[in-house]
């Protein structure tokens, strides 16, 4: 039996990955650049709408979950909250770091305009990322919203059921 091929008597040694990754150029990523722009900016609508309109159903008392459903529900919103500004923590100094493409002026140029894009006030990645942030803190917000007030009509519920002589 040939080493490696995860059959067999179990003594063999497992097949080892030898994948590597390749760096971007400076010239792929001005390729790629207005497409990943364009997307960041649709899916932050998107996700801006889809909060609003979850913010809208909590208020008006169209969206309805259980207690437990709720508390799984924002605890899974809350990770990937969290999970997004640790990406933010871990990549905002790698973005914000100017790219070495030699000294003269178009270089130095070219540098500053990838840096803008990485950590810009206005729509750099940096920024995206602490957009997502916030819609994701929205919604674990309109659920935890409405998990409280489902909680605050059981609670009442339950006080009027004992009230009357039955029990809970």
């Amino acid at each position: 039996m040939a080493e490696g091929t995860g059959t067999g008597t179990g003594t063999e040694t497992p097949a080892v990955s030898t994948a590597t990754t390749t760096p971007i150029t400076a010239e792929q990523l001005a390729a790629v650049k207005p497409v990943l722009q364009q997307q960041m900016l649709v899916d932050k609508a998107e996700a801006s709408h889809a909060a609003a309109k979850l913010d809208q159903a909590a208020d008006s008392g169209k969206l309805t979950l259980d207690v437990d459903a709720a508390d799984a529900l924002i605890k899974a919103v809350d990770t990937a909250r969290d999970q997004v500004m640790d990406l933010w923590k871990r990549t905002s100094d790698q973005l914000a770091t100017p790219l070495q493409l030699g000294e003269n002026p178009v270089a130095k140029a070219i540098s500053a305009r990838f840096s803008e894009l990485a950590v810009g006030e206005d729509r750099g990645a940096a920024k995206a990322l602490l957009d997502l942030f916030k819609v994701l803190d929205d919604i674990s917000n309109a659920l935890s919203k409405n998990r409280d007030t489902i909680r605050g009509a059981e609670d009442e519920a339950e006080q009027g059921f004992k009230k009357s002589g039955g029990s809970w």
